[in-house]
């Protein structure tokens, strides 16, 4: 089995003052609580956007793990590659409100959950079989966000 850990990037101040914000003070204690929620889970692989939020959601664990970033690809790519088990068996996907739901999609879940762009605290764990189906497990994690 594989699991796919996804996340929106941590909290930033909303509305956006910027086209790349940092994350803010909860955005940067989030991270913190990525890494020790998912820091154990065994991570192989971690990929980020090129944008700073979510390079600086990831950047806590990838100091924990000894680990360093990737940048997305595309999600039909990221899912194919997934499946084939090029990863390693568990992978961090820090994404955004409209990215998470395309690639949990694309990993075969039917019904991708929807992200508000007010939301921050969502983990997502899609789990891949060897016959190739896909579960999703909905999680939260830090402090709820609304």
């Amino acid at each position: 089995m594989i699991a796919i850990l996804l996340v929106r990037h941590a909290d930033i101040a909303l509305p956006r003052v910027s086209a790349d914000p940092s994350l803010n003070d909860a955005g940067r204690t989030r991270a913190e609580a990525l890494a020790h929620v998912a820091g154990s889970a065994g991570v192989t692989t971690v990929f980020t956007s090129p944008f700073r939020r979510t390079k600086e959601t990831a950047e806590p664990i990838l100091k924990r793990l000894g680990l360093v970033a990737r940048e997305m690809p595309d999600a039909a790519t990221v899912a194919r590659q997934a499946h084939a088990g090029e990863y390693g068996p568990v992978v961090l996907i820090v994404g955004h409100s409209n990215t998470v739901p395309d690639v949990i999609a694309a990993l075969g879940v039917a019904s991708p959950p929807v992200v508000h762009e007010t939301r921050f605290d969502h983990l997502f764990v899609v789990s891949l079989t060897d016959v190739g189906q896909a579960g999703l497990l909905a999680l939260t994690y830090g402090n709820p966000s609304f």
